[in-house]
């Protein structure tokens, strides 16, 4: 699975994007003075620009999450991806597994892969965004996080086929047919602390093709 997945990543456009850019600022001019002076920081081009816009998929997201405001129903996503962009700037371990995340969904999005891959993938990726935004040290607004969720498996639902990812932030109580707990859980506790992935159903009878973790 892992041959195949850096396969995928090295044929998208995303890393082509990437491998120029990297390219075009080492050949570049302007981080220095030709003084002795420590260099400036490179001043972001439009090769930049797009390449932040594309990681956090601002090339894929519609209007209506781009443009949302406070009142709308897709405001939280909006949050949560402004966030996801504030932390890829941080200079500390957000910026880690804020690429972590952001570079899971654009190969989600952006990837050829066969049906299941994609949906292996997709589970991974709510797995990543949970830990994220459940990460001590981030401190993102559960509430953004909760009402995010929901949305987030909506859109990636769009880009699948017989299924559909669900968010299960809504549910405090554990139940076996739709809930398997993390290596972490308490065996025996009933209430769910938190989610840690989501739900994978088939849409034609709402069949469990993977339970969701979640944190007991």
């Amino acid at each position: 699975m892992k041959g195949a997945v850096l396969s995928a990543v090295e044929r998208s456009d995303f890393v082509r994007v990437l491998a120029e850019l990297v390219g075009s600022e080492k050949s570049g001019t302007g981080t220095g003075t030709g003084t002795g002076e420590p260099p400036h920081p490179p001043v972001p081009g439009t090769g930049t620009q797009q390449l932040l816009t594309r990681i956090v998929l601002g090339d894929i997201l519609d209007d209506s999450i781009l443009g949302a405001r406070p009142a709308d129903r897709t405001f939280p996503l909006r949050l949560f991806f402004s966030e996801l962009g504030t932390m890829l700037a941080a200079e500390d371990h957000r910026a880690e597994s804020a690429f972590t995340l952001a570079s899971g969904l654009n190969f989600f999005f952006r990837a050829t892969m066969e049906a299941e891959a994609k949906i292996r993938v997709g589970l991974e990726v709510s797995r990543q965004f949970y830990e994220l935004a459940h990460d001590a040290q981030v401190k993102m607004d559960e509430e953004v996080v909760a009402k995010a969720a929901p949305l987030l498996a909506a859109i990636m639902s769009s880009e699948l086929e017989r299924v559909r990812f669900e968010s299960v932030d809504h549910t405090k109580v554990y139940d076996s047919l739709v809930h398997e707990r993390t290596p972490s859980s308490d065996p025996t506790g009933s209430r769910i602390l938190r989610p840690a992935s989501f739900l994978c159903r088939v849409q034609t009878n709402n069949a469990v093709k993977a339970k969701a973790q979640v944190v007991t």
